[in-house]
């Protein structure tokens, strides 16, 4: 896997446009065994035997579709997992009986979906993406499916967000966007990650991170720079190992 050069913030400048699944993308793709897994899959399909057993078990595990992941550089083009990412709008067919037959929807899929795979889509709708899962019923005409759970609020503004765009309205703000400071934290994160998975030692992270090359040796070992390059070290790494999975609850802010 190719990374950035974690020297150099400039390498890491085009992450700040990304929302919070995009960040979680971004860690997840660090993490050895799910390269490891993925590659696994990807031999297993080009010899035309993928088990669909398979697949389910690495969506469960990693939260994201394999087929996505597979062929895809960009964030933004993941297919998270709905049971993962509250923001993934699930549709179904709506019962007749409920149906307004004065009112019609423009189609969901006018062209191709940017991505998909099975029942996963990502489509774009007045400059703003959305993931769609389509339940197995179809969904024309559609429905939302909105579990009532602790991740209600967040799955109702996505399915806002999304029929405003398709009655041609503006979409609601990105609920998912970060706030500068933590995009800043969450690259340096990345960059300390960067540095420490090429057995970079923590002295040479913070010289790259904070400037932190003049301090001597006597004096780093008390520098508050150590310990702040270890806390980022170790973030980094709890965000790669599982952690980024917090980042796909954005904006909740308690655990489910």
């Amino acid at each position: 896997m190719s990374r950035a050069d974690w020297r150099s913030p400039g390498a890491y400048e085009d992450l700040r446009s990304l929302d919070a699944p995009g960040f979680a993308w971004e860690y997840l793709r660090r993490n050895a065994d799910f390269l490891q897994e993925r590659r696994k899959l990807e031999r297993t399909a080009r010899q035309g035997a993928l088990d669909p057993a398979e697949v389910a078990a690495f969506t469960r595990r990693w939260a994201c579709d394999f087929l996505s992941t597979a062929e895809t550089s960009s964030p933004g083009s993941v297919l998270w997992a709905p049971h993962a990412l509250p923001s993934v709008i699930a549709l179904t067919r709506l019962p007749a009986e409920l149906a307004d037959p004065k009112f019609r929807l423009p189609p969901l899929f006018p062209d191709s979906s940017l991505a998909r795979d099975g029942a996963e889509h990502l489509v774009e709708r007045r400059g703003a993406l959305f993931r769609v899962h389509i339940d197995e019923a179809g969904a024309e005409p559609p429905a939302v499916l909105l579990p009532l759970d602790q991740l209600f609020e967040i799955r109702a503004t996505a399915a806002i967000r999304l029929w405003r765009g398709l009655i041609g309205s503006n979409p609601t703000p990105n609920p998912a966007a970060l706030s500068k400071a933590r995009r800043d934290r969450l690259i340096l994160a990345l960059r300390a990650l960067d540095g420490r998975l090429e057995d970079a030692s923590y002295r040479e992270i913070a010289g790259a991170l904070f400037s932190a090359g003049e301090v001597s040796e006597r004096g780093w070992k008390g520098h508050d720079l150590r310990d702040r390059t270890i806390r980022l070290v170790h973030f980094g790494l709890d965000m790669m190992q599982g952690g980024y999975r917090r980042l796909l609850l954005y904006p909740y802010r308690r655990r489910p």
